[in-house]
């Protein structure tokens, strides 16, 4: 009997070790695929970001725009929000497959107002620009980010006294009434001081429990700025190469030439025969020694014309690339000498004939062709010369504060982390050297 009692327990403990390991299994099944599709969503919002483009009809799109959430359950962004919306995530305008959780329902998201479409935010969006959501980690006693510029939610099963019918209800997200699978309360939760149903929040992830089950992943502006500043950086690149073949048609600049760098306005700071720039920012407003989207005097080709997103249109009252919120306030711009009006004879502040690159270790940067449509490649940069060089910043935390003086080539503080590249003070440029994700990039044109 004894032994019979044991054989009876070890074939229990067997199947109770076998049957908890196959729901052990199973639960992380389901939170791997609730991950997954959470991942997908982060990594499609930021592409979609990156590759906004102007197009007919809408030609203030601008790279760093993020979609309005989804507010009808069909799939596409609404078109027009507020800052802070909650909304399913708009999967057919990602053009990814419909994302849902581990019990089958849609992912909803959040959107920051400074990163909303032209139009509902008409700031420009730029390295400098931050988040504003909130996320609480367990409780409003810690703060997993205040920066968020949008939040991914994983709604999970209905809790208590949620209904996900169509019937008409008052929401409390919205304070109007609508269909009950439409409003995010009835599919996100409160706890500890944070509300994942409130437009705005704020946020917050927190355990499991019988009244909360919503997954958060937020997105802060060092996931997005970096992809988008590869955008800008290039497209400044390719815009930059079209003006040098333009002017090359003219017999006035043999091979081309690349604008003179601004140094306070937003214009190419150049006084014929008097005095002009080789670095500091790019010339957004009004290019010299040919404004852009004009033909070089005794040339055939046009240079091109800046898009809305990177110009100075002052008479729109927006963009404004000339004062501190443009794209040419973080992004540094030098041009070899060379490679300017009359070779350089009358810049002021060049050190050399050639930009310098050294490259202290094996530092990875980004070196492009002077084709109209450049082709790039990141890898390992060799150390030598250039004759174009773009640095981006990475996005703002907030810390350290960002300083970049007008009418100076004093030191450019909380951009660059490298020394070399922040002191403004010659032609002289290193690949950087920090290896975080939202670090310093430098764009090489040889």
């Amino acid at each position: 009997m004894i032994a019979m009692v044991i054989v009876i327990l070890g074939i229990a403990g067997v199947i109770y070790t076998t049957a908890t390991s196959g729901i052990a299994a199973l639960a992380n099944r389901q939170a791997d695929d609730t991950t997954r599709a959470m991942a997908q969503v982060k990594e499609a919002l930021i592409g979609w970001s990156a590759a906004r483009t102007p197009v007919a009809g809408a030609l203030n799109r601008r790279p760093g725009d993020l979609p309005c959430p989804d507010n009808d359950n069909t799939g596409t962004d609404s078109g027009s929000c507020v800052a802070g919306a909650l909304g399913r995530v708009p999967w057919k305008s990602l053009g990814i497959p419909e994302p849902k959780d581990s019990t089958g329902e849609t992912l909803w998201y959040a959107i920051a107002g400074p990163f909303r479409n032209y139009g509902m935010s008409t700031a420009p969006i730029t390295s400098d620009t931050q988040g504003n959501l909130t996320v609480y980690l367990d409780s409003s006693s810690a703060t997993m980010t205040s920066q968020a510029i949008a939040v991914i939610f994983a709604p999970g099963a209905a809790l208590g006294t949620q209904d996900r019918s169509t019937n008409v209800a008052a929401c409390t997200t919205t304070g109007t009434s609508i269909a009950r699978n439409l409003c995010a309360a009835n599919y996100l939760e409160s706890t500890a001081g944070g509300n994942n149903a409130q437009t705005g929040g704020p946020f917050i992830q927190a355990q499991k429990s019988g009244s909360f089950n919503d997954r958060v992943l937020a997105i802060t502006d060092t996931d997005l700025m970096p992809v988008v500043e590869q955008r800008v950086a290039r497209e400044m690149i390719a815009l930059l190469n079209q003006y040098r073949a333009a002017t090359a048609t003219s017999l006035l600049y043999p091979g081309g030439v690349y604008p003179w760098a601004d140094l306070s306005d937003g214009n190419s700071n150049a006084v014929a025969l008097l005095g002009a720039y080789n670095h500091n920012r790019f010339p957004c407003g009004t290019a010299s020694p040919t404004a852009w989207g004009a033909v070089p005097t005794g040339g055939t080709i046009a240079t091109p014309a800046l898009p809305n997103w990177l110009k100075d249109d002052s008479t729109a009252g927006d963009f404004k690339c000339s004062t501190v919120t443009g794209w040419n306030r973080v992004v540094y711009y030098a041009v070899s000498r060379t490679i300017l009006e009359l070779t350089g004879i009358t810049c002021t502040n060049c050190s050399a004939a050639l930009l310098s690159i050294t490259n202290t270790g094996s530092f990875s940067g980004t070196v492009c062709s002077t084709a109209a449509s450049p082709v790039c490649s990141t890898s390992v940069v060799a150390a030598g010369t250039a004759n174009l060089v773009l640095i981006t910043p990475g996005g703002y935390t907030g810390s350290p504060a960002r300083n970049w003086p007008s009418a100076s080539f004093t030191a450019i503080t909380g951009y660059f982390e490298d020394g070399e590249n922040s002191d403004n003070d010659d032609d002289n440029y290193t690949v950087p050297t920090a290896t975080l994700y939202n670090r310093d990039r430098i764009f090489i044109v040889r």
